[in-house]
């Protein structure tokens, strides 16, 4: 145990010098590394690293061309802690439901959890370079990268490659035969299909009053946005937390 918390304090302070995490952001990784490790050993810990490790990777790949994406979702940089327990927290439940009954059940939830949130982190950070603009899910018309609610070809493929290489990352610790990683990994990638369906719905969208631009933000331009559509209570990172928490649950009816 002691080794694990060290393993991951080493993950966590490392993330922060690279600024990929900020220090609550650190902090709230510890928390979730040493909840993850306590029940699933190093193989939690071990996904859990695929996925911080690539998602941090497709975060920083070609920066510079989203700088206008930047523009439009609600939070860029390093992750905070509330981005962390939005694709972590999931997996803590899952842990101390693994922890408390020892049914592999929710071994195939965390699984899936962690495939989820790699599925929608690669969807939309390679989505948004895509040559052509993305449509919206409902009325396939174009709209500027980042938007959500929208999908491109690239980013869907980018969502089916993340959610497989967790399953197949999976591999190495537990064993899984071919029909049982195809559902994981069908299972994993609805979470991005959730997350892409709640953006287009119920996530909160305003209006800069400066450019006019559609935007996730509170304030663009160094002055207020004007509300748009949406639920006011339902930002980026309740979304992301969501549609994590809906791939895992249909895991559970599946499985449990």
């Amino acid at each position: 145990m002691f080794a694990i918390f060290v393993v991951t304090c080493i993950v966590a302070f490392l993330g922060y010098r690279l600024r990929s995490l900020t220090l609550s952001g650190a902090i709230l990784t510890v928390i979730t590394g040493v909840l993850i490790g306590l029940s699933f050993g190093w193989f939690g810990l071990y996904l859990l690293g695929v996925f911080f490790s690539t998602s941090s990777l497709a975060s920083k790949y070609r920066s510079r061309d989203k700088v206008s994406v930047d523009e439009i979702v609600e939070k860029t940089g390093a992750r905070d802690a509330i981005q962390v327990l939005a694709n972590g927290g999931v997996g803590i439940l899952c842990a101390l439901g693994y922890l408390l009954t020892d049914d592999v059940v929710y071994l195939y939830m965390y699984i899936v959890s962690i495939a989820a949130a790699t599925s929608d982190t690669w969807g939309s950070e390679f989505g948004v370079l895509a040559k052509r603009k993305p449509r919206f899910m409902f009325s396939f018309r174009e709209v500027e990268p980042g938007t959500s609610g929208a999908v491109s070809t690239f980013g869907t493929v980018m969502s089916v490659l993340g959610a497989f290489m967790i399953v197949c990352s999976s591999l190495l610790f537990v064993e899984l035969d071919l029909a049982l990683l195809l559902a994981l990994w069908g299972i994993g990638l609805s979470g991005s299909v959730i997350d892409t369906l709640l953006g287009a719905t119920v996530q909160r969208k305003f209006r800069c009053t400066v450019c006019g631009k559609l935007t996730e933000k509170n304030i663009h331009h160094q002055v207020p946005t004007t509300y748009v559509s949406g639920w006011r209570v339902f930002g980026n990172d309740a979304v992301n937390f969501l549609s994590v928490f809906g791939a895992a649950m249909i895991c559970f009816f599946v499985f449990g």
